[in-house]
């Protein structure tokens, strides 16, 4: 798996954890509401409602003001039933008021009014009991799912956090220490990366780089270059000017004393041929006419 597709993997994993933990704890807190909701609407209302019924009881009920307000309250109640025999009650109700109004007087209608009001508000208070335990229930489960997704995300991410910066890091850790021993010579010095295309491609472009090299230092070639070396450092520390010649009087090398007393720079003598230097130099021309003496001389130094 390549590295880019594991960067967008993982950001794009901890990005459906974020959503997935938002949707949860959305939705488990909407529940609550309408719990919550529907303890404070339907049952607060009727029980409202009984008690300014209760209240017109006792003002007066032959009074005409009082009469209407009971009637109200008893209209809105009737449109406000939720709870199993709750109309039950509510219609009972009804009957015993419309006693009640036809006999001002009856005094067992009047306790049986006031019973179905305390019926009702205790069946509702029952209710916002009931209801508030499940509101309670649902908190408590919108508590755990969304600790057990917060967890969960949490393992996710700190996992991401573990196991990505390293599977990057460690390849780019390994390949800098086996560079640094390429550097020392230790050609013999081999990668094997696993994981990402990217590292498994540079570590094969590696070993091939440090076979070639192990090769070159074990050639022919490398041991001539290796000499070439050897003889330049030793013309080079020799304290009497030395300049060598090919076959075609090119100046092969010139050591540092060589320089000195020619007064011209290294780039003008290496590589260059004696008989175009000489024009321009008092002392190459005069050693080119002393070779010139020794036509049989070849690669020579003077």
């Amino acid at each position: 798996m390549r590295i880019k597709t594991k960067l967008s993997l993982g950001v794009g994993l901890l990005f459906v954890l974020v959503i997935v933990l938002a949707i949860i704890g959305a939705t488990q807190i909407n529940k609550l509401s309408k719990d919550t909701s529907n303890i404070l609407i339907a049952n607060y209302n009727t029980l409202d409602y009984s008690r300014q019924m209760l209240i017109a009881l006792d003002e007066n009920i032959t009074q005409p003001a009082s009469v209407q307000k009971f009637t109200d309250n008893l209209h809105l109640q009737q449109k406000n039933v939720t709870e199993a025999g709750e109309k039950l009650l509510t219609d009972k109700l009804a009957e015993d008021f419309g006693k009640l109004l036809q006999d001002h007087s009856n005094n067992a209608a009047m306790i049986n009014v006031r019973k179905d009001l305390t019926d009702i508000m205790l069946l509702n208070m029952q209710a916002i009991q009931r209801k508030s335990s499940v509101a309670e229930d649902t908190a408590d489960k919108a508590t755990f799912w969304i600790a057990v997704a917060g967890t969960l995300c949490f393992l996710i991410a700190f996992t991401l956090l573990v196991n990505l910066p390293s599977a990057i890091a460690g390849p780019i850790a390994e390949l800098t220490t086996k560079i640094k021993d390429i550097s020392e010579k230790k050609y013999n010095k081999r990668i094997h990366l696993q994981g990402s295309t990217e590292f498994v491609e540079l570590s094969d472009a590696f070993n091939s780089m440090a076979s070639k090299l192990e090769e070159y230092e074990g050639s022919s070639l490398y041991e001539l270059l290796f000499e070439k070396k050897r003889i330049e450092t030793i013309i080079n520390n020799m304290h009497d000017p030395v300049i060598g010649l090919d076959e075609k009087r090119n100046i092969l090398f010139a050591n540092e004393e060589a320089v000195k007393i020619t007064g011209l720079k290294a780039g003008d003598l290496v590589g260059k041929p004696a008989v175009e230097v000489a024009v321009q130099n008092d002392l190459i021309r005069y050693l080119i006419r002393d070779l010139d003496q020794q036509p049989e001389a070849k690669t020579q130094p003077m």
